[in-house]
């Protein structure tokens, strides 16, 4: 295994040792040639739309599972219902 050292020492090797300040800048430079600017407004427009669309299919989901969960419970009440008749018949 090697030292940390080493490791450090190689990996000062592979970077430049004479950097400009042109390889460093940080200022701002426009890209030639576009125009690729949305206004605020817009997007703000479709973040909302986004969400309520979201929502929307949401609620739907919950409102179909909601119908399948009644359906299934009014299928155990009927089946319970009948189970209890018949035991009721059995006894006597």
């Amino acid at each position: 295994m090697k030292s940390n050292h080493s490791l450090f020492s190689h990996a000062a090797l592979q970077q430049p040792t004479s950097t400009t300040t042109d390889d460093r800048a940080q200022a701002f430079r426009p890209v030639q040639g576009g125009n690729d600017m949305q206004s605020g407004e817009k997007l703000l427009v479709e973040a909302y739309a986004a969400i309520w669309l979201i929502l929307f299919a949401l609620v739907f989901v919950s409102w179909r599972r909601q119908k399948q969960i009644d359906r299934r419970i009014d299928a155990l009440e009927a089946a319970v219902q009948k189970a209890r008749a018949g035991a009721g018949q059995g006894a006597s």
